[in-house]
């Protein structure tokens, strides 16, 4: 029986599209199953590698011309062409001829595409909406695990199961994700490989070298610059060289964009946990090219999962409260999640993701925060994981959490 997680966020947002809709996202996210699952249709076609179409709908191969035909014959049915970066490329001209005219959804993981036509300058960019196709949203993973597994436990599952594919072959968190980051490799690296067009090869080092670089902590643009040049991938050590990049990273879903309230500089990390481990792990030890015993992976997982676990939270609370997420960071200390509307700090998140704090640590917490004004919020496992109880912090545990879901 096939295990259906209910992506109650997407199936929103898809109710506000229109007749024309780009479907976009890294490989992998869920989108052909989302809309053979969730969305209605008339036709679905799927372009496979060597640009043969197959009509899954009958369950035969039709050919490019026949496609065009029936787009311009019926043009009120509802058509999905997923992966239709591979028809020929005069595709485009078609729609630029034909689109507005249309009622179809496309489908692409492609880095290349999604920049040419969601770019300013594309003439389809107003006859098209887009629909970014994420990783599974924060609520609805938590509402799928609810009930199957409860406490630490849950959210650690929770903040890997976001990536779809993973769900049926996990059960044990700690002892799978290491696990399947050895067995898999070739599937995670295909996550990003097949991004590329054939006509951007050159290109991948260069994408490839800013993942590895925000993966072992490079995470300021100022910083990936330094480690690119050091490694002779750019010509000299400019920030401004690499912005194209980090924003196409970022537009594909690969990569995100954190605001630090404080400081003139953002940071950069990855969207995917279990990609950031895999480039963690390439980065320290060749782990792309030679073999890691697992338990050395595994170390390196829990030594990972904290972090995780605070971008986890960041995202979760930013859209339990509608407010931004960012961070704050001083020389003495950071603020894990500090939400914020218009410049203006409205909450505080500190998150100790272990099954104890004892009382000194409570007290630091206590002193960071009561400069601040802003409501605040100290996240753990379970209230039971507190030596003491803070004064004038909130305690969030997984049990509130599960409550502010609803």
């Amino acid at each position: 029986m096939a295990i259906i997680l209910v992506r109650y966020t997407d199936i929103e947002r898809w109710k506000k599209t229109g007749k024309r809709v780009l479907v976009y996202g890294r490989r992998k996210t869920g989108k052909t199953f989302f809309l053979k699952n969730f969305t209605s249709y008339d036709e679905y076609f799927f372009v496979k590698r060597d640009g043969e179409i197959l009509d899954l709908k009958n369950m035969k191969t039709i050919s490019y011309e026949y496609l065009k035909d029936l787009l311009i014959r019926e043009r009120e049915k509802r058509v999905i062409i997923d992966e239709f970066h591979r028809l020929p490329e005069e595709f485009l001209d078609f729609l630029q001829a034909y689109g507005s005219e249309l009622n179809l959804v496309l489908v692409t993981s492609t880095l290349w595409l999604s920049r040419k036509i969601l770019g300013e300058s594309s003439p389809l960019l107003g006859i098209f909406e887009e629909f970014k196709i994420d990783l599974i949203d924060e609520r609805d993973v938590l509402k799928f695990l609810k009930g199957k597994l409860e406490g630490k436990k849950l959210i650690d599952t929770a903040i890997y199961l976001r990536e779809p594919w993973l769900i049926p072959l996990v059960q044990d968190v700690h002892e799978d994700i290491p696990r399947i980051l050895i067995e898999e490799k070739n599937t995670i690296e295909r996550l990003i490989g097949e991004i590329f067009r054939e006509e951007e090869r050159q290109l991948k080092s260069s994408y490839i070298s800013i993942l590895s670089a925000i993966s072992s902590g490079r995470t300021k643009s100022s910083e990936i610059s330094s480690f690119m040049f050091s490694r002779k991938i750019l010509p000299k050590d400019d920030p401004s060289i690499i912005q194209p990049y980090l924003k196409t990273l970022s537009n594909i879903g690969i990569i995100e964009k954190i605001k630090i309230l404080n400081k003139k500089f953002d940071l950069y990390v990855h969207k995917s946990p279990l990609l950031d481990i895999y480039f963690l792990l390439d980065s320290k030890y060749g782990f792309s090219e030679i073999e890691i015993p697992q338990q050395e992976v595994k170390k390196v997982f829990e030594e990972r999962l904290p972090f995780h676990a605070e971008l986890f939270f960041g995202r979760l609370f930013s859209k339990i409260f509608g407010l931004k997420f960012g961070k704050i960071m001083e020389k003495d200390y950071d603020i894990d999640v500090a939400l914020f509307s218009h410049k203006k700090l409205k909450m505080i998140f500190e998150i100790k993701w272990k099954n104890f704090v004892n009382k000194e640590e409570i007290g630091k917490i206590e002193n960071v925060f009561s400069s601040m004004e802003a409501e605040k919020f100290l996240v753990v496992p379970e209230a039971s994981s507190l030596e003491r109880t803070p004064k004038g912090i909130e305690v969030v545990d997984v049990n509130r959490i599960l409550e502010l879901i609803g």
